[in-house]
């Protein structure tokens, strides 16, 4: 199984070039990232590490997702939405062409229900745990990101969407290892073969129909000519 960080920062939007990220994911036991913002168009392999481009939406209604994605100027490998209220997050995971709802730590406590749980697994998008939260935070707000993941897990277990592990990393620094991954999301109950499956996911999502033409399809959907 191929391993993937579902989700760095490069320069400049953080401080590290794409190819200093792709070298500390070689030694991290990674197969590949997901650069999302800053990045400069830039895809491809570097030592031996695949990096996807990523589109990062930060749109707060369906709509406005769905034109942002219309004008994107070049060909995302995988798009990633930022997570809002929950209804948002269901036309969200009902939208063609998203691969990964990021950031639900942060939207609230009723940000993710059964609804969006469903939503998620017949659409296969996959929810993230942003390490970031636990690995830069301290006290209460890592204490409700904590809380917040193993929330995420309850559902999955549940509804059987995929789930990706990011570090949100923008600076190498704050990568983590396969290793430590495991551990650190054992914090909140997840096992090991679920976190490797989980780091397993973003290949699986990239492999799926090719994102323009689903794209294509939500445009017609939502945004009728």
């Amino acid at each position: 199984m191929a391993y993937s960080d579902a989700c760095v920062f490069p320069y400049p939007s953080g401080d590290t070039s794409v190819r200093r990220f792709a070298l500390e994911a070689k030694y991290m036991g990674f197969d590949s990232i997901v650069c999302a913002d800053g990045n400069g168009g830039v895809s491809g392999e570097f030592y031996g590490v695949r990096v996807y481009r990523a589109l990062h939406l930060r749109q707060k209604n369906q709509n406005d997702l769905v034109k942002a994605m219309r004008k994107c100027r070049f060909k995302p490998d995988i798009i990633l939405v930022s997570a809002g209220d929950a209804t948002f997050n269901r036309a969200a995971l009902s939208t063609g062409g998203v691969g990964i709802l990021r950031g639900i730590h942060d939207a609230g406590s009723r940000a993710f229900d059964d609804v969006c749980g469903r939503k998620a697994a017949e659409n296969s998008v996959a929810v993230d745990i942003d390490l970031s939260a636990i690995i830069c935070r301290r006290g209460n707000p890592r204490q409700k990101a904590l809380e917040s993941f193993g929330e995420i897990l309850k559902f999955q277990r549940k509804f059987g969407f995929p789930v990706s592990i990011s570090s949100g990393a923008s600076s190498y620094i704050h990568m983590r290892s396969v290793d430590e991954i495991v551990s650190l999301c054992g914090i909140f109950g997840m096992e090991e073969d679920e976190v490797k499956a989980a780091l397993g996911s973003v290949d699986a999502i990239i492999n799926s129909p090719p994102i323009i033409e689903v794209l294509d399809e939500a445009i017609d959907e939502v945004i009728p000519e």
